[in-house]
């Protein structure tokens, strides 16, 4: 059965672009909808070249998802900001490929693009909060987990080694007990703030429970690694919350260097009792 049907019927953007010799892709037409959607108006770009319209990049990338689509002869689809449009939209396109009758060749190909922002916002909130410790706004233990994971994959190709840290915020359970949980928890905020503050480009400070925070540093060697940690109890020592509490604050803090091939968890766990023999010899001087 022949079917046929008007694309201006569709409420969905759709453009039907033929493929020619020599791997050229020619713009046939767009819809209304993608005439809408676009503000571009359909017979201004029909007959031509995706170089013909497009800036070099923009045409390079669609020529190589096209010719993808050409090669398989199967459906590709993508998600991306909308190149086509300025207001940051995203979308989900999918590329079909039309089969010549004869030749069985990919003859024409039509790109059907929904507009996705509304779902993508929500997506990404749920991100947010999935990856966000909600009591300081920093990253949680599962987005330190990917941070880190992410650092080892970027070592395989550049070599270089990043130490992990643990710092622990010293008593804060003679906070609560004196002033309240909620100024306890103030503190909280203040101090993962103030490790924020201290970090470099591409390092990560996570809150992973009470007043633990779990460190991702671009120092690679033990030396480097240990100034940063004496920077970092500087810093929280500087805070100066309130009136009500004259005291400094202290942290106790331990790290480990990381090498490509190490073990993550034994590294973070030698952090881990980096940190607590600090504590320990923090408390025989007290």
């Amino acid at each position: 059965m022949q079917l046929s049907f008007d694309l201006n019927a569709l409420d969905v953007s759709v453009f039907v672009v033929d493929v020619e010799d020599g791997g050229c892709f020619r713009i046939f037409g767009m819809n209304a909808a993608a005439e809408r959607e676009t503000g571009i108006v359909s017979a201004s770009i029909e007959g031509k070249l995706f170089e013909e319209i497009f800036e070099p990049n923009l045409a390079r990338t669609l020529s190589e998802r096209y010719t993808s689509c050409v090669r398989t002869r199967k459906a590709f689809q993508f998600e991306e900001l909308g190149s086509l449009v300025s207001r940051g939209d995203w979308y989900r396109t999918t590329l079909s490929p039309c089969l010549d009758p004869v030749t069985g060749d990919v003859s024409r190909i039509m790109a059907i693009s929904q507009n996705i922002t509304a779902i993508k916002k929500i997506q990404l909130e749920l991100k947010s909060f999935a990856f966000t410790d909600a009591l300081t706004g920093l990253a949680n233990r599962r987005a330190f987990d990917q941070e880190v994971e992410n650092g080892c994959a970027e070592a395989g190709y550049t070599g270089r080694s990043f130490s992990l840290a643990v710092a622990d915020l010293n008593g804060l359970k003679r906070i609560n007990d004196t002033l309240g949980h909620r100024f306890g928890d103030e503190v909280i905020r203040l101090v993962g703030f103030a490790l924020k503050e201290a970090l470099m480009p591409n390092e990560t400070v996570a809150r992973v429970g009470g007043d633990e925070f779990y460190l991702l540093l671009r120092d690679a060697n033990r030396t480097a690694l240990d100034m940063r940690l004496a920077r970092l109890r500087a810093v929280v020592g500087s805070i100066r919350p309130s009136d009500v509490y004259s005291e400094s604050f202290a942290i106790s803090a331990g790290g480990a260097v990381w090498h490509p091939g190490d073990d993550v968890y034994e590294v973070l766990a030698a952090a881990d009792a980096d940190m607590y023999l600090e504590k320990a010899l923090q408390s025989r001087q007290e």
